[in-house]
């Protein structure tokens, strides 16, 4: 039965990638555009065939250089090919590190549930790269890289898209310094790549660009469930929301790394990865929904039966990211301000779905200890398996 809706499901969004629009996509593929012809990327003169800018990296631009040689329509195929295949193998990668039985075939049990949640499915529609930063930053997080190669992966991953940056912090509690040389080392190869093959649009991005926090957009959009998306539909302004969210911001960093902490010392690096993720989310300028690729990591963490205790809060907030109730913040409700809170709640259900997980994470952290003996049980036997997972025939 898995399978067989993961089938289902990859073959809804085959019809996506041949008929509809992937916008993000387009946008990736002017980049490379202007790239191979000479064109700025920072500029009204971007040949942006959506109307939108250009937000990211010189040295992204680059590696989105092959897609201009591309037919459109070949190229949402590929893309959408890619990123259903890398959900896959994250979940694969994840389980393996859970320790579950069978882990290929698992996750393409699983692969359906992964590619309906509402941060995946905007990915998808849209054409997003989140899915493959998600991949770089789980290959090196969850020893799919061999270790000489490791943190290679986040550099890359920050070098395109600076968010994936935070994931630094998991290879800081782990105290694994070469990988954090190896981090910082990608990430500067690529910089300097991007000021050799792009050197004014490099000196405009690295000096005006990177400290614009709403270049994803303004802070307010509904699609917002970054903390500072709550604070401005409240009302927050200027200063004072600026004051708030750093506030908020070093409260969040500070549980996180001793979540993290914790947890590497347990020997439980998926929840150290999934805490550190929710962090950076949360406490991020900007985190539009299909940012928020890493709930992916509940899926496997659902069905593990060392962490069987926390299926009930995994089931509730699988369903309300399946959901992604955030667009009723663009209805009127009734009933004055109770009205109002029911919208606020109801449309930032994301976001506070994701703060609760954190919370309980740093809550769940603080009982582990150095040997781990109050981490999760023994791990998963193919029984246990079997009983948490749909049939994969």
């Amino acid at each position: 039965m898995g399978t067989a809706f993961s089938i289902a499901v990859v073959a809804a969004y085959s019809i996506i990638a041949v008929n509809g629009y992937l916008m993000d996509l387009s946008v990736f593929r002017d980049a490379g555009l202007a790239f191979t012809s000479g064109l700025p990327l920072y500029s009204e003169d971007f040949p942006s065939s959506s109307g939108f800018r250009f937000i990211y990296s010189p040295f992204a631009a680059i590696i989105f250089a092959p897609m201009a040689w591309s037919d459109p329509v070949v190229l949402q195929v590929i893309w959408t090919s890619i990123n259903i295949a890398l959900v896959w193998w994250i979940l694969k990668v994840v389980l393996r590190q859970l320790s579950i039985p069978r882990p290929s075939l698992v996750a393409a049990a699983l692969t359906g549930v992964a590619l309906v949640l509402e941060p995946v499915r905007s990915n998808l529609g849209f054409g997003q790269v989140n899915i493959a930063l998600m991949a770089l930053v789980v290959a090196d997080c969850c020893g799919a890289l061999p270790r000489r190669f490791r943190g290679i992966g986040i550099g890359i991953a920050a070098a395109i898209k600076i968010t994936p940056a935070a994931f630094g912090l998991v290879l800081l509690v782990r105290r694994d310094l070469p990988s954090i040389a190896r981090a910082l080392g990608a990430f500067l190869v690529t910089v300097g790549i991007g000021f050799v093959f792009l050197p004014k649009d490099s000196v405009w991005f690295w000096a005006t660009e990177f400290f614009r926090s709403d270049r994803g957009g303004a802070h307010e959009f509904f699609r917002n469930q970054a903390v500072t998306g709550l604070l401005a539909r409240l009302g927050a302004q200027g200063m004072l929301k600026d004051a708030i969210w750093l506030l908020i911001v070093a409260m969040i960093i500070a549980a996180a790394a001793y979540a993290g902490h914790r947890f590497t010392r347990s020997g439980e690096p998926v929840l150290a990865l999934g805490v550190v993720a929710l962090a950076s989310l949360l406490a991020a300028p900007i985190a539009v929904t299909h940012h928020w690729v890493y709930v992916i990591m509940l899926i496997p963490l659902g069905v593990a039966p060392q962490y069987r205790s926390w299926r009930p809060l995994i089931a509730v907030a699988v369903t309300i990211f399946a959901i992604g109730p955030y667009f009723v913040l663009r209805w009127t409700f009734p009933g004055g301000w109770a009205g109002e809170l029911a919208q606020q709640v109801i449309g930032n259900a994301q976001l506070l779905t994701a703060l609760v997980l954190f919370v309980c994470a740093v809550r769940v952290a603080a009982t582990r200890d150095r040997t781990g003996s109050d981490a999760a049980p023994a791990p998963a036997s193919r029984q246990d398996v079997e009983e948490a997972v749909p049939s994969p025939v």
